[in-house]
């Protein structure tokens, strides 16, 4: 036993109750809690709790001078290090080695500081509070991400899109879900292919309902969907629609009631083209006209599949399956989804043609596309009905041509010269 640990600790952490020899720990070990970070690096600007890390920092990444005897190099990334400390608990990344285990669980760790946060799931202690809601968590990089969302601060932005996220696994999420469309889960009871939360989905086949409403005591597998159960007791309507205003307590309940506006009906029927706004009118249609149960038909061989999974399986088999011609794209690619483009012209549209207008051009009764070209048609100018583009592409050119032809020019050709997109345009005219 050192001399240290046989002073007495009187210091003690008000926050975790963790006790300490000098007031000058105590002040360091606060940091951990507050994430105050009073010594920052000249060159860059990075923050740190304490001035040795500063020194290390400095080493490593603003001294180029450094000789190769004041430096440890990890063998397997070649990356540096001033003190042969910092280089051991590097190397447990490369090796796997884990000295710090969990009485509790037997659950191991690289690093001590690890063990400790982990030990607070068994004791339930929550050092680190939100001064602003009083939230309480494990650890300070969770306050941290907390915190963020009391500020609007996003500073993880998806590169594709422009979404911005709170936390960098979100983006991670968002990338391989709606951009990369992987489905990286599979259920083994129903054999569904998940884009994630694989843990809610099994509470559908266990009839786990955690979560409760304190007003009528209904009971939900997921949190979402108390959520906005509980907008019945409240009232609460928070998605508006941007074209005639009407409220809605759902996001789906808004998606669904804009393709009245656009007159999108992204199901169809394979078997005779008649096309629906919704997936269960799909599957009564196919049920009253078809007699079959099976909405999802192969449109090569015709065979009928009762899940859109059971059919992405079959077409892998499927020895009629042929490559589809590709449609050429000449002007780059569609950095919108068309659906939203739909959504953004009917909000453009309703701002800058009368009622009467609207109406004569069938606006609310035809496809947000065919309103458009009529529209151009009827001013005498040509639009775009190339039957080899994509429909994305088509909407998108005669979006522009619309733009020209309603944008003041001077405006236009300012936006042309700072190479604004028709998608940009878009959105910030309706926005």
């Amino acid at each position: 036993m050192t001399h240290a640990q046989k002073r007495l600790r009187k210091f003690e952490c008000k926050i975790c109750e963790k006790k300490f020899v000098s007031g000058n720990d105590l002040r360091k070990h606060l940091r951990t809690h507050t994430d105050e970070r009073p010594y920052v690096c000249n060159e860059c600007g990075q923050g740190f709790r304490q001035g040795g890390s500063l020194k290390n920092h400095i080493a490593c990444k603003h001294s180029s001078g450094l000789q190769s005897k004041n430096i440890f190099v990890c063998n397997y990334c070649k990356k540096a290090f001033p003190l042969k400390d910092r280089l051991k608990l590097h190397m447990r990344t490369h090796t796997g080695d884990r000295p710090y285990e969990c009485n509790k669980c037997n659950k191991k760790f690289a690093r001590g500081g690890q063990l400790v946060q982990h030990m607070r799931i068994h004791t339930g202690q929550k050092p680190y509070i939100c001064h602003v809601c009083n939230s309480t968590f494990t650890c300070c990089a969770n306050l941290k991400f907390h915190m963020n969302r009391h500020l609007e601060i996003r500073d993880f932005i998806c590169d594709i899109c422009g979404k911005r996220f709170f936390r960098q696994d979100a983006l991670k999420k968002h990338l391989n879900c709606y951009h990369a469309n992987l489905k990286a889960f599979h259920c083994n009871i129903c054999n569904k292919e998940l884009k994630g939360h694989l843990p809610q989905h099994m509470r559908i086949h266990k009839q786990d309902k955690p979560h409760g409403c304190g007003h009528c005591g209904a009971r939900f597998t997921q949190r979402s969907q108390l959520t906005v159960h509980q907008r019945i007791h409240s009232g609460e309507k928070p998605y508006r629609c941007q074209i005639c205003w009407k409220a809605f307590a759902h996001s789906t309940a808004l998606r669904l009631h804009t393709r009245r506006h656009t007159g999108e009906k992204p199901f169809t029927c394979v078997l005779c083209d008649s096309s629906f706004t919704q997936l269960p009118h799909l599957k009564k249609h196919m049920l009253a006209i078809h007699k079959s149960a099976k909405p999802y038909v192969c449109r090569y061989c015709k065979s009928f599949y009762k899940t859109k999974s059971e059919l992405e399986i079959h077409h892998k088999l499927c020895g009629n399956v042929l490559e589809d011609k590709p449609k050429t794209n000449p002007e780059g690619d569609i950095t919108m989804p068309i659906e939203k483009m739909r959504y953004l012209l009917a909000i453009l549209l309703k701002k800058i043609s009368a009622p009467d207008r609207l109406t004569e051009l069938g606006f609310n009764k035809k496809l947000i596309d065919e309103v458009l070209v009529d529209s151009i048609e009827s001013s005498g100018r040509e639009s775009c009905k190339d039957m080899d583009l994509t429909d994305a592409e088509k909407l998108k050119r005669n979006v522009r041509i619309l733009l020209e032809w309603t944008v003041p020019k001077m405006y236009m050709e300012k936006f042309t010269k700072e190479r604004r997109s028709t998608e940009e345009l878009l959105k910030q005219l309706t926005s």
